[in-house]
């Protein structure tokens, strides 16, 4: 059964690694799992990045604020209520 968490799959790991959170930078991947745990993985060290297209966000909707932003990613929005506070606000801007 595929995953329903964003994946990232590195060179030097076996196994896929499942996050919250995984946000794609130029220079490398940010992996958050809850608000404990942030990973950064060099963009040389990852084969593949893998989310459900339902929780992928642009550089718009990943402010800064959000552990550095992206320039997309994949996030559980029901994990982090900051992020899905901007979101509201974006779409309420949009009119």
């Amino acid at each position: 059964m595929a995953s329903t968490r964003p994946t990232v799959y590195t060179v030097d790991e076996y196994d896929p690694l499942e996050f919250d959170a995984v946000l794609v930078r130029e220079n490398a991947v940010v992996c958050v799992d809850g608000t404990d745990e942030v990973r950064m993985v060099p963009m040389d060290k990852v084969n593949h990045v893998d989310g459900d297209p339902d929780e992928m966000l642009i550089e718009r909707e990943l402010p800064d604020t959000f552990y550095g932003g992206g320039e997309y990613g994949f996030v559980n929005v029901e994990e982090y209520p900051e992020l899905r506070q901007h979101l509201e606000e974006l779409a309420a801007e949009e009119y």
